[in-house]
């Protein structure tokens, strides 16, 4: 779930949003609304996967414009990770673009 306090001050979080990480990867997210909650859709566990994120790790959101979100992810003692996603290679930029529509 996406913090209230972060829809609060930031306003409605479109539907569709791109994600950047600080090594350059761009993911396209989808979120959802239940209610008063909003939640980071399709995309998040695949995002998760590729970056490894463990438990006791944290991602922090930076809004971009509208629609665009950087992204860092910390560990447990607050310091930054800094790693390829697992889809591509050390030298590479990824844009990941992969969107599954439910049936």
């Amino acid at each position: 779930m996406i913090p209230k306090a972060f829809v609060k001050w930031f306003g409605e979080i479109p539907s569709n949003i791109i994600v950047t990480t600080n090594t350059g990867c761009n993911w396209r997210m989808t979120t959802r609304r239940e209610g008063n909650d909003t939640f980071i859709d399709q995309g998040w566990t695949a995002f998760a996967v590729a970056h490894q994120l463990k438990v006791g790790q944290f991602v922090t959101f930076r809004k971009m414009s509208s629609f665009e979100y950087s992204v860092v992810i910390f560990d447990h003692t607050c310091t930054e990770v800094v790693s390829r996603c697992a889809y591509h290679g050390d030298d590479t930029m990824c844009v990941v673009f992969e969107l599954h529509v439910r049936s």
